[in-house]
């Protein structure tokens, strides 16, 4: 199974659906590592370079998620860790999601995804898979 490094970033501080995701991809047989809320792009790679993930998910209710994500894009291939896939969770608008997908975001989830969806879009992504979770 895979280290799962999941965040929230900016001022977003809804952690409850972050939180039930990590319980799931726990339950999956993965490691997960929560690194709160609060966090920028710069401190969550910080936090990566330390804990090795093998994926990165970012979750959203607000505040800027194709801003954010392309900042802790930008900031990973900076610290050549740019092979880490990145996904994202929460309140996504379908323009949003466009524009997340061009940035080459490995997986989208929206609220409402089941949970199936999630471990099994989460294992296509470490599988080297680049297709988007509905």
């Amino acid at each position: 199974m895979a280290r799962i490094l999941l965040t929230k970033l900016g001022t977003d501080a809804h952690e409850m659906g972050v939180k039930v995701v990590a319980d799931w991809l726990g339950k999956a047989g993965h490691q997960v590592v929560y690194a709160g809320v609060y966090n920028t792009p710069e401190r969550l790679i910080e936090i990566a370079e330390k804990e090795k993930p093998d994926i990165i998910g970012l979750s959203f209710l607000g505040g800027e998620p194709v801003y954010l994500s392309s900042r802790v894009l930008d900031v990973l291939a900076e610290r050549g860790m740019g092979d880490i896939p990145l996904v994202v969770g929460g309140v996504i608008t379908p323009e949003m999601r466009a524009e997340l997908e061009e940035l080459g975001i490995s997986g989208i989830f929206t609220p409402g995804t089941r949970r199936d969806a999630i471990t099994e879009g989460i294992a296509d992504v470490l599988a080297k898979g680049r297709r988007n979770i509905q």
